[in-house]
């Protein structure tokens, strides 16, 4: 069995596509998921699974979903070693310990180096961006509600999903504990 972490798109963001963590919990144990937990609010799910079913459940997810709740999220899903990678390699481990200040995109192939290009050119003085295989790291210390950049990362890199650095830490924090279980 791996240990999974599926990243849902767009949920319960602006009072839009409004997914209780309860359900979603129900709802991935129902496509055959077992020791599912949910971290905050905005689509966070760590689970078990067989291999074989990996490549297929985000589809079977997202159909799930939609019939309970009428709205089919994007779902990127990594596994426990691909998200120990992305910790390991982040660029800007040095600048500071503040987890709201960083945020990984996660992507499902890696960043398209002209696009990114468009979001380096909208980077305020202090901000910082640099794609390392299929996760782009952002720094933004002023924090990403006003950053420019920042809303052109999630619009040029639409096919991904953004998570502050506290999510991603605490995701593996989940997922090792998962497999010491």
């Amino acid at each position: 069995m791996a240990i999974l972490i599926a990243l849902l798109r767009g949920v319960n963001v602006g009072g839009h596509n409004k997914l209780p963590m309860q359900a979603l919990r129900s709802i991935t144990e129902a496509q055959g998921a077992s020791d599912v937990s949910t971290y905050i609010q905005s689509g966070n799910i760590v689970f078990r699974s067989s291999k074989a079913s990996a490549a297929s459940f985000p589809k079977k997810l997202r159909a799930a979903i939609n019939k309970g709740f009428g709205f089919e999220p994007d779902i990127l899903m990594i596994d426990r070693d691909k998200l120990g990678a992305v910790i390991k390699g982040n660029p800007f481990a040095a600048i500071g310990d503040d987890p709201s200040k960083l945020h990984v995109v996660f992507l499902t192939q890696p960043a398209d180096k002209k696009r990114l290009k468009e979001v380096e050119a909208l980077l305020s003085d202090e901000e910082q961006v640099k794609a390392v295989r299929s996760a782009i790291y952002f720094h933004a210390p002023a924090g990403v509600g006003r950053s420019k950049a920042a809303e052109k990362l999630g619009r040029m890199f639409s096919d991904g999903t953004m998570r502050n650095w506290r999510t991603c830490l605490k995701l593996e924090e989940m997922a090792d504990a998962l497999a010491r279980a």
